[in-house]
């Protein structure tokens, strides 16, 4: 009677300022528990570790797990880094197994939320003798269109090593490869693609895990001519004399992506011989040489490939 006698004068006592109090709390309860207790479902990857030499025949690929927390905490869950690893118990390569997945299994980076429900709660795993085959890779598909030009592709290696399950592989002779995008490209290169695992085979290795892939953008050429263009010479500092040359005129023949060809203006291109050496009263044969416009990339030729030139006093 006398624990009860002062537990009444404890809640009694100055009750004026201990009832806010407790509403106080209440709110504040009620208020953290309404601030942490958003749910977000995600369908997660399962992940299944088995021993050497035993492969998975079948399993189902993920399982919607619910987390709670608050909602900056479930913003910052990243999907893509979340799965549900099982370990099974089984040391023989055949048979299945039902297996409970639990809250312990779910990995990744957690911070702040926890699981509340997994659906299912119980998967079923099969499992099949492991072993290796090789088989060809597939030409990567290519996606989008060069800005110029068609694509010329070639890949290496041809052929992969892939681990997985006896049943699965036995009939198994091609993977392919992730695409590969051109869409925009004016230049040549080269990238790694990643190779894909068969869909309905679930693969413990494949080595290598990627393949080299050289893009060729290959563009039309054409030819352009420059029937009659002037030669010019070129003299050292000074010099006040004449120059002269036979033929005074040359033909240009230019091969190129027609792009770059096609644009060329019809006064772009020159051609000069290099008098500097040459002394007055001589006359000798000197090589046509060609002024082009800056980083035009194309075959040039001069017809004729040389001219005679005479320089002479005023």
């Amino acid at each position: 009677m006398k624990t009860v006698e002062k537990l009444k004068t404890v809640i009694t006592n100055n009750w004026k300022l201990k009832l806010p109090a407790l509403a106080l709390a209440v709110v504040i309860f009620y208020a953290i528990r309404g601030a942490t207790s958003f749910e977000v479902p995600y369908d997660i990857v399962i992940k299944v570790d088995v021993e050497e030499g035993i492969a998975i025949l079948d399993q189902p690929k993920t399982v919607r797990v619910t987390f709670r927390g608050s909602q900056e905490d479930l913003r910052r869950l990243s999907q893509k880094e979340i799965t549900a690893v099982i370990k099974p118990k089984a040391t023989d390569p055949a048979g299945s197994e039902r297996i409970k997945v639990r809250p312990g299994d779910i990995e990744g980076q957690l911070f702040g939320v926890r699981v509340v429900q997994i659906e299912p709660q119980v998967i079923k795993i099969a499992f099949d003798r492991e072993i290796e085959k090789e088989v060809a890779v597939t030409r990567p598909q290519v996606i989008g269109s060069p800005l110029i030009g068609k694509v010329e592709l070639d890949y290496m290696p041809r052929s992969v090593k892939i681990r997985g399950s006896n049943l699965r592989l036995q009939n198994k002779e091609e993977v392919g490869t992730e695409p590969v995008d051109v869409d925009g490209r004016v230049e040549s290169f080269s990238k790694h693609v990643r190779i894909l695992p068969p869909r309905d085979t679930w693969v413990s290795r494949i080595q290598p895990a990627e393949v080299t892939v050289n893009v060729n953008i290959v563009t039309e050429s054409t030819t352009r001519e420059w029937q009659r263009v002037e030669v010019r010479g070129i003299a050292g500092s000074g010099f006040t004399g004449n120059m002269r040359f036979e033929p005074s005129f040359v033909k240009v023949v230019l091969k190129g992506r027609a792009e770059k060809v096609d644009n060329i203006a019809s006064n772009a291109v020159m051609a000069f011989v290099d008098c500097s050496e040459i002394g007055q009263g001589v006359t000798t044969n000197l090589a046509v040489k060609l002024n082009l416009p800056i980083g035009l990339e194309v075959e040039a030729v001069v017809e004729p490939e040389s001219v005679s030139a005479t320089v002479s006093g005023k």
